[in-house]
């Protein structure tokens, strides 16, 4: 089981990360692929939070409030629908603490997040619990140059909330979630 979710989400990962780099991940037959990278967040790889955050500008423009918090993967599973194997249908779940520091002493929240392989897409749903209330994510990955999330809503302070959710990756490892809230 922790090979196929490992399957899954790499799939997701190289979509991702290949649209940084302008590299195709899909085969020629247009379905994901999978190459043993880790669980979690399928990430855009950038050196800085800076470049993170620039990245983000170029995506989403500089008007609304940019949330950043470092994520650690707290639980997951996947689940095989029949046929045994990759294939449409199937799922992998995770949750993350989040914190606002690198050092990881300053609590934010908590996520959960489903991911779903479909014909040759993935797609993602979830949900962020912060202080103030909750915002919500969906999309699916068209390709490798789709690598961004919308805001779909929230409640609380983030009620009637749009805008852009992007996560990267940082070389030391670190998950970096950025969000770009529009009310």
């Amino acid at each position: 089981m922790l090979h196929r979710r490992t399957a899954l989400v790499s799939a997701a990962a190289l979509l991702l990360g290949a649209g940084l780099f302008g590299v195709s991940a899909l085969p020629a037959s247009g379905e994901p692929t999978a190459a043993g990278l880790a669980a979690s967040w399928n990430k855009i790889r950038v050196n800085t939070v800076a470049a993170a955050e620039r990245r983000m500008d170029a995506e989403a423009g500089e008007a609304g409030e940019t949330l950043v918090f470092y994520a650690v993967l707290t639980d997951d599973a996947d689940v095989d629908l029949p046929p045994t194997g990759e294939s449409p249908g199937d799922f992998f779940l995770f949750e993350e603490q989040l914190y606002t520091d690198r050092a990881l002493t300053q609590p934010a929240g908590s996520d959960s997040a489903r991911g779903e392989l479909s014909l040759t897409t993935i797609t993602f749903e979830a949900t962020f619990k912060l202080a103030g209330g909750k915002i919500r994510i969906a999309g699916s990955l068209f390709g490798p140059f789709d690598a961004f999330f919308p805001i779909t809503g929230g409640t609380g302070k983030y009620r009637d909330a749009g805008g852009v959710f992007i996560p990267f990756g940082l070389p030391n490892g670190d998950t970096l979630l950025l969000f770009r809230v529009i009310r």
